[in-house]
């Protein structure tokens, strides 16, 4: 009888599992959707670790003194989240998506990140309105969208673009990660990171 009592609560644990996977799926879905319909832009990818890596690395070892950091687009917040663990900056994960702001939020308050503020938003609206400059930004954002950040140069004073380049302004420098790439409207971006000081 306790076998049974067991094997049941392990199939309805299970069973959980399904639904809350087949739930965060369905959202994801409708925000791809969204996506693609609503704002004409392809749904991204998460940022590779290794990537993730490298820009924490790179804020350490160039920017120690930082005290406000933003995730233009930041997704589920996993790299803001690892720059607000390794730094003392005030880290601003700022994403459009309200199912992706969401799950971020909630990974906020599951890790205990005091410095990491998640805010769902146009992340251009908000430095069209903010106050707040910003000692460096990072961006994962595609090609169409990257360029759009040179015009908030008066409230970035670095720029860390992973993979895509602002077309018409020269990096301070780029890092090469070696392999992989991230595709994109069946074009290949080699993963890279771009670093521009304003």
């Amino acid at each position: 009888m306790i076998i049974f009592n067991i094997m049941f609560f392990v199939i309805y644990i299970l069973l959980a599992f399904v639904v809350i996977g087949y739930i965060f799926l369905m959202f994801k879905f409708f925000e791809y959707f969204y996506c693609a319909c609503v704002r004409h832009q392809p749904p991204f990818v998460a940022s590779p670790d290794l990537s993730r890596k490298l820009v924490v690395s790179e804020i350490i070892k160039n920017y120690p003194n930082a005290k406000n950091i933003c995730e233009i687009g930041s997704g589920f917040g996993g790299l803001a989240r690892a720059v607000a663990r390794n730094t003392n900056a005030n880290v601003y994960a700022l994403e459009n998506m309200p199912f992706s702001a969401f799950v971020s939020k909630l990974f906020d308050k599951i890790s205990f990140c005091k410095n990491n503020k998640t805010i769902w938003c146009d992340a251009f609206e908000f430095l069209d309105n903010t106050d707040i400059k910003f000692d460096v930004a990072i961006a994962f954002l595609g090609p169409k969208l990257t360029p759009c950040i040179q015009k908030y140069t008066d409230k970035i004073k670095v720029l860390i673009s992973l993979d895509f380049e602002i077309g018409c302004i020269k990096p301070t420098r780029i890092i090469e990660i070696g392999h992989g790439a991230t595709i994109y409207q069946n074009i290949e971006y080699p993963h890279r990171l771009f670093v521009y000081e304003f």
